[in-house]
């Protein structure tokens, strides 16, 4: 059951987007997907061939593995995937494809843990400025 759902458009094309929590990499990570199983909007939590880092802003390897598996996965294989962004310039893939060719979320949850945890990736440039931000909804504190 959808947490919370918006529908637009006129009575032969109505749509509405659901909004699933999937959290992991945040807390407050959502997926929206649209009414008929078409396309979901995956934010940070699925991205294409990977999946938001967890090793910062509250996140947790595990709960990004079950939100995926039990969200996003369960999806029709043809749904069309949109993540919030991506860093080879892809923009679409499908539930089937990350089900299937997605190298940490084909693992099991175990063996994506350990590997989430191994990253060791660099901290973000600007983490100091926008978690903070991201904390308070963006609303920046005016300089003294």
């Amino acid at each position: 059951m959808p947490s919370w759902s918006r529908s637009w458009g006129c009575g032969c094309c109505m749509r509405a987007l659901e909004t699933r929590a999937s959290p992991g990499h945040t807390p407050g990570c959502v997926t929206f997907v649209l009414n008929d199983h078409s396309m979901a909007f995956t934010g940070d939590a699925l991205l294409i061939r990977g999946c938001g880092r967890t090793d910062f802003q509250q996140g947790c390897a595990k709960t990004l593995y079950h939100s995926v598996h039990e969200k996003i996965f369960t999806l029709p294989g043809n749904c069309l995937i949109y993540p919030a962004h991506d860093y080879h310039g892809l923009t679409v893939s499908t539930v089937e494809e990350e089900r299937t060719l997605n190298p940490r979320l084909t693992l099991s949850c175990e063996e994506f843990v350990k590997v989430m945890d191994k990253l060791n990736l660099p901290k973000p440039q600007q983490i100091d400025f926008a978690v903070p931000a991201n904390m308070r909804c963006g609303i920046q504190t005016p300089p003294s």
